[in-house]
């Protein structure tokens, strides 16, 4: 029987045939359809031969025809799967003599060089180098040939500014190639994952065919919530198992316990966490539970080696399992994969039918994962994902829709290819591009005039001019500082500066925070989570956060918080939906598991939640509750619309009581949206807002309101360096961009910054549809006093840092530890001797004299001042003149004698701490107190000195 192979080039048929037995079904529809010439969006999942699929064509026309380089270009999102596609292409480019070559933003000046000058037949290139090759010289010479260009992972583009970006790149790309007398280009597409296929195929082009191969064999996932009762055996058989140094909860050492003996049972294994903090710490306490498990991280903060060997060393099996996030999630080859599991909700379908098709990478073999979860929120929202995972019912991908500060790039962009361009020609290209299919020529317009204002445009008028905008007249010519500013923003994805984390009571860097949480969260008091411990943020500096480690997790959030993705409206209503369920079924826990692909276990913590909750919030009733939790008054929202329905409603609801309470503190999760109040009594004025929220002033509301959040002014940032008002590497204060955010108030940047945040941080759309239901009584609103369990779920959510809280005791000896080994020097004030530089524990009283005049008044100095401090007591000592400054530094020096010889090693150990001057010093020791509770005064005054230090003047 023929196969699809037969139709290659004889050559390209000899090579396939010696690498794979027979065509898979997607290779079977695809093939032809290339070769016909067709536009197709490939959706198959992982392992499936859809990157032959698109490949074997393309190698068939190379061999075939032999034509002009660049025929083709490869498109990917991430660098690395740029890395991995070249070494798949390699084997073939080398066999059938054709050339292959990566471009990327880590690509040398010298390759780039050789690229103009001998292109190759195939590029791999990401969106952005796209952007930067299209307006070369001699580049754009060689991309007049291309007739094949390939998406790879386009779910991962549509839904952003990179895709916006990529698509009017393209719609430039076939500008160029046809203009030059060259057919339009052929565009294929591919993906795994995609809930609305058809909106994705018209972001491809207007004549995109679907191409879908459904996998014969469903992906089996399951939902688990392992049991402490057998971690609890395991510890009696091996009580040294846990260090000292690391405590863990029962439900925290079952879910470790679980991983480890996956992990063990299976051949290779990845896990997948939803943020790379959470990777890190989770490797973390599973080597200490057992060293021997072979196991490594990958997420995209790993530098580029260290990424590349973790992939090597589990494809070569010397690794049995990989703890990563998204970065593995796209199709890198990293060998057979066995099992996956991943580690929490997923909160997207999307997601854990991608990860989960990682494994049994063969079309023979079952997709099998296991989701673990860890409190009763996260069971019912996995139930539902895993649910709809295994049904195929993927959420649909958002079209990102027209982004004016994308559009400014493109405008110089096409200014760069063509000197003084039509305005209309920039209209009709930019036009074309799906997301801008509803532009108009006066928002264009708009951005030229601040382009021209900024300096990076000129607007000329060719004939004759009068009060009416002609735009057939209108052309557009670059400017001297267009070059700079198109080059320095190729990229959407904003730059983000990080914070170091800096443990004062160990004087250890301990972690990183980006600006954009520090822009939201970063005042002192605030408590936040890293590395699996709650800090409490006591000074900021220009890089630095000092904190201090605190015992609750409670409130705090989590440093991860920006990372999460929304769990979609469809998720969060079906979690309601089940909720309602269990209230209505005889037998609520046969029917989860006749319906849900989770553990008796989990069907249990499920069922008894709901049954000891009073009232209990569904897709059909929505329960606002209001009382005290550790002396603060909260009210609660229990409604089911998910993570940016709730946010929206949020946020509109505390804009409009803002004015009559001041600030209102808000949290909001998937199932909850969490006031915090100054009185219990005021919880009917928040009732009465929700109740009379109209749908249609939503938009109104928040767009008055947006413009003095700390989100807006962030979202600004990453705006003005898009459109070039704030150059890409400026540091700036927070003044300054408030100063910058009135300028443009009124102008297409403050426009353009709540569309960003509208698209990414809210849903309009999906709330006004919610608010309708409430008002036409589709969900009922009911309102009780007190706080029920469910809604003290969302006020206490413990989030899952893996590890229990630090110890205080631990705190304490970490503080102790770091002072006993600072090194001080010891000075002799009456002689300006210098006895020694020790070490804290290494001091003892009887060393406190000197040996060479034999006075007791020793001085305790920072071993980075003792030349300072050595010149100025032989300067005090010798009657010289000192200035005011000097003085006060001598009389501290002498003030600290006085207390070594009053006090000895005590005096020390005090003078040693941080900030702890002679007068503090003299109120601890004045304690008389001695060994830990004296360590326990200075660790005291030492907090007492960092969150005062701020106030202080220099």
């Amino acid at each position: 029987m023929k196969n699809v192979f037969d139709i290659l080039h004889p050559e390209v048929k000899r090579l396939v045939k010696s690498r794979f037995e027979k065509p898979t079904p997607i290779q079977e529809m695809v093939i032809p359809k290339i070769i016909e010439g067709k536009n197709v969006l490939v959706l198959s999942e992982t392992g499936s031969g859809k990157t032959e699929s698109c490949l074997l064509p393309i190698f068939d026309h190379l061999t075939n025809e032999s034509p002009k380089p660049i025929s083709a270009i490869y498109i990917t999102p991430l660098k690395s799967l740029n890395r991995d596609l070249l070494k798949r292409i390699l084997w073939w480019s080398g066999k059938l003599g054709f050339d292959v070559s990566v471009r990327h933003g880590d690509t040398t000046q010298y390759e780039r060089g050789m690229q103009a000058q001998n292109p190759p037949d195939l590029l791999i290139s990401t969106p952005e180098t796209l952007q930067a090759v299209l307006t070369g010289k001699l580049m754009r010479e060689h991309l007049k040939n291309i007739k094949y260009i390939v998406i790879d992972e386009i779910h991962e583009l549509v839904n952003n500014k990179r895709g916006v970006q990529l698509s009017v790149g393209l719609e430039r790309l076939k500008e160029l190639i046809i203009s030059s007398g060259n057919r339009k280009p052929q565009i294929i597409a591919l993906s795994a994952t995609v809930g609305n296929p058809e909106d994705v195929a018209k972001f491809v082009s207007n004549n995109t065919e679907i191409i879908h191969a459904e996998r014969k064999e469903k992906i089996k996932i399951r939902v688990v919530y392992p049991s402490p009762e057998v971690s609890e055996k395991l510890i009696e058989k091996d009580e040294t198992m846990y260090s000292q140094n690391f405590m863990f909860s029962p439900d925290v050492r079952a879910r470790l316990e679980y991983i480890i003996k996956k992990i063990n049972e299976k051949a290779s294994v990845l896990v997948f966490t939803n943020t790379r903090e959470t990777a890190e710490v989770l490797s973390h306490r599973l080597r200490i539970l057992d060293k021997t498990l072979k196991i490594e991280t990958h997420h995209s903060s790993l530098s580029k080696n260290v990424r590349i060997k973790a992939e090597d060393d589990f494809k070569e099996g010397k690794l049995k399992a990989l703890l990563c996030t998204s970065s593995l999630e796209l199709g890198i080859d990293i060998g057979s994969v066995n099992f996956v599991l991943q580690y929490n909700s997923p909160r997207q379908v999307s997601k854990i039918v991608q990860r989960v098709g990682r494994s049994g990478h063969t079309l023979e073999r079952t997709s099998e994962g296991i989701i673990i979860s860890t409190d009763v929120d996260d069971c019912f929202e996995s139930a539902v994902i895993a649910r709809k995972g295994i049904r195929g019912e993927i959420e649909p991908s958002v079209i990102y829709g027209k982004s004016y500060d994308v559009l400014a790039h493109q405008v110089v962009g096409l200014a760069l290819e063509e000197y003084k361009i039509p305005f209309n020609k920039v209209y009709e290209i930019i036009k074309r591009a799906f997301p801008f299919r509803n532009l108009t020529k006066e928002e264009l317009l708009d951005v030229c005039k601040l382009l021209q204002k900024l300096g990076f445009v000129w607007l000329d008028r060719d004939g004759v001019s009068n009060d009416k905008e002609l735009f057939s007249d209108l052309r557009i010519k670059r400017r001297r500082n267009a070059f700079t500013y198109y080059y320095n923003n190729l990229s959407t994805i904003p730059d983000v500066k990080n914070y170091k984390i800096f443990d004062t009571f160990s004087r250890q860097v301990v972690g990183t925070l980006d600006a954009e949480f520090v822009a939201i969260h970063g005042i002192p008091g605030t408590v936040f989570i890293v590395k699996g411990q709650s800090w409490k943020i006591l000074e900021i500096t220009e890089d630095k956060i000092f904190v201090e480690p605190v015992q609750t997790l409670e409130a705090a959030i989590p440093a991860w918080e920006g990372e999460l993705i929304p769990v979609p409206y469809e998720v969060a209503m079906e979690v309601g939906q089940l909720r309602r369920k269990i209230t209505e079924e005889k037998d609520p826990i046969s029917y989860i598991l006749k319906n849900y692909p989770v553990s008796k276990r989990v069907a249990e913590l499920m069922v008894n939640t709901i049954k000891k909750s009073e009232r209990v919030p569904t897709d059909r009733k929505i329960i606002i509750e209001y009382g005290r939790y550790e002396d603060e008054n909260f009210l609660v929202i229990n409604s089911c619309f998910g993570s940016l329905v709730n946010e929206t409603i949020g946020r509109a609801v505390s804009v409009l009581l803002s004015n009559k309470f001041g600030s209102i503190g808000l949290k909001t999760d998937p199932y909850r949206i969490i006031f915090k109040m100054k009185s219990l009594s005021d919880w009917k004025d928040f009732v009465d807002i929700l109740e009379g929220l109209q749908p249609k002033m939503i938009e109104q509301i928040l767009s008055l309101a947006m413009l003095n959040t700390e989100l807006f002014q962030w979202r600004f940032s990453h705006v003005a360096k898009r459109f070039g008002i704030i150059s890409k590497n400026a540091d700036f204060s927070k003044s300054y961009l408030r100063r910058l955010v009135q300028v443009y108030s009124k102008t297409i940047v403050h426009k353009e910054v709540l569309n960003e945040i509208f698209q990414e941080k809210l849903d309009l759309k999906k709330t006004t549809n919610a608010l309708k239901m409430i008002r036409k009584g589709e969900v009922k609103i009911e309102v009780k006093p007190e706080l029920s369990h469910i809604s003290l779920l969302g006020i206490v959510t413990r989030y899952e840092v893996i590890g229990s809280e630090k110890p205080e005791t631990e705190i304490f000896e970490i503080f102790k530890k770091r002072l006993l080994e600072t090194e001080i020097g010891l000075i002799c004030c009456n002689c300006t001797h210098l006895l020694s530089i020790l070490k804290v524990k290494e001091v003892k009283d009887h060393i406190l004299q000197c040996p060479k005049c034999g006075s007791k008044l020793i001085c305790v100095v920072p071993t980075r001042r003792l030349t300072e401090s050595k010149k100025l007591l032989e300067k005090f000592l010798h009657e010289k003149k000192l200035t005011n400054t000097e003085k006060r530094i001598v009389e501290r020096l002498l003030e600290s004698s006085y207390l070594v010889v009053a006090s000895g090693a005590d005096a020390v150990k005090v003078l040693a701490a941080r900030g702890i001057g002679p007068k503090v010093a003299s109120r601890i020791l004045s304690k008389m107190n001695k060994n830990d509770d004296l360590f326990r005064d200075i660790l005291e005054a030492e907090k007492q000195f960092i969150k005062t230090k701020r106030y202080w003047s220099a």
